[in-house]
């Protein structure tokens, strides 16, 4: 039965004495239907309001686009899933490499040039494990020791000589040789934890060798003490994970400047005094962020020191035995800024003195004073990832 919001009836009168009736109709939903009835003949028609019927037709089409969505979902994790079950479970093999630092070797062409003269660099590209980056033997090659899953990742080294930005360039990466959604569903079929690294790697970096240094740790926990090295240049990004870095001694010459960035997760700096750092521009955003100030930084000059941090606590501990200059600054943006305590720091005109500028957005900024001398109170020096779990 059809239910009609409106119904009006004309009739006409024809010549010969018949009769043409039109009857025009409204349902609820907006649609006009005219039915005409010539004779004994019965002709029905409808007609929508414009608005609605581009109202229904972007229904029709969202409904169609979100239908389409759903089917292109799940052709994809069948197809990753097909992918994961073809290469298996994620099954790490062990692996023992020594890659020579792109060195004095460099290219006869570029002999005699300024580049030549610039110190090599390392490129050092780790993701999907646990790490540990730190000094190796004075004399020795980098060296690469642990496992990785080899069926879902590949580690390479690539070499670049010198060119006009700089000096040679050797590059170490443990790079995914498939799709994230294939590693995900292998995870899956595997012991059903997307979570487990399958990749337990140690780095070993050639001390008393001159290197600018390049950093890039993701998604994992990393472990990088970089004391001891020869670097003249340090650049350091950490994301995704559970990171700490540190300098367990001092390095062998000063730096210029050291630049660090995390993003997102629990990072920890240790001893960032040992760097001898003049100038030091560090960010981090979303997760927990701690920075120790110990260590022993130049005291022939003011070391600058730029922090920023959004979205989460940044803590900061300061020992007692360096100066902070008085335009040192704390600011907070939707957030707690800290004090900055000198009541019980050195008086002494030969400490070491650092000017600060803090910067937290979206979070609050604790700042700690300690004496360095006593052990209780001493930062935790960075400790060695846990031990891997046995392999299956």
């Amino acid at each position: 039965m059809r239910s009609h919001r409106r119904r009006d009836r004309v009739v006409y009168m024809r010549d010969d004495g018949g009769e043409d009736t039109v009857e025009v109709a409204e349902n609820p939903v907006g649609v006009s239907f005219v039915q005409a009835r010539k004779g004994g003949a019965r002709v029905t028609t409808s007609k929508m309001a414009g608005w609605k019927k581009v109202l229904l037709f972007g229904v029709v089409a969202a409904v169609s686009i979100g239908v389409l969505l759903i089917v292109v979902s799940v052709g994809t994790l069948l197809w990753a899933n097909s992918v994961a079950e073809e290469l298996g479970e994620p099954t790490p093999v062990p692996t023992a490499v020594t890659i020579a630092v792109a060195g004095e070797a460099a290219a006869p062409a570029a002999r005699g040039s300024a580049s030549s003269d610039a110190p090599p660099r390392v490129e050092i590209e780790l993701l999907d494990g646990r790490f540990e980056i730190r000094a190796g033997p004075a004399g020795t090659e980098i060296q690469v020791d642990g496992e990785y899953a080899e069926n879902y990742y590949e580690l390479i080294e690539e070499h670049t000589p010198a060119d006009a930005s700089g000096g040679p360039t050797t590059t170490i990466r443990l790079r995914p040789t498939s799709n994230g959604l294939v590693r995900m569903m292998a995870a899956f079929r595997g012991n059903g934890d997307p979570s487990r690294q399958p990749n337990r790697l140690t780095v070993l970096i050639p001390a008393g060798r001159p290197l600018a240094l390049t950093l890039d740790v993701s998604r994992g926990e990393s472990r990088i003490d970089l004391g001891g090295l020869t670097l003249t240049d340090l650049n350091v990004d950490l994301s995704m994970g559970d990171h700490r870095l540190g300098f367990g001694e001092p390095l062998a010459e000063t730096l210029q400047q050291l630049r660090i960035s995390g993003d997102t997760g629990n990072i920890e700096l240790d001893q960032l005094g040992n760097a001898r750092a003049r100038a030091l521009r560090i960010s981090s955003r979303m997760g927990n962020f701690t920075v120790d100030l110990g260590g022993e930084w130049p005291t022939d000059d003011v070391s600058d020191l730029e922090i920023t941090h959004a979205m989460g606590d940044l803590r900061l501990r300061i020992p007692n035995s360096v100066r902070v200059t008085p335009d040192s600054r704390s600011s907070a943006t939707m957030g707690e800024s800290g004090r900055i305590d000198r009541r019980e720091e050195t008086v002494d005109p030969d400490a070491p003195v650092l000017r600060l500028d803090l910067s937290t957005t979206m979070g609050a900024t604790r700042i700690t004073r300690y004496v360095a001398d006593r052990p209780e109170e001493l930062a935790p020096r960075v400790p060695s990832p846990r031990a891997p779990e046995p392999t299956r």
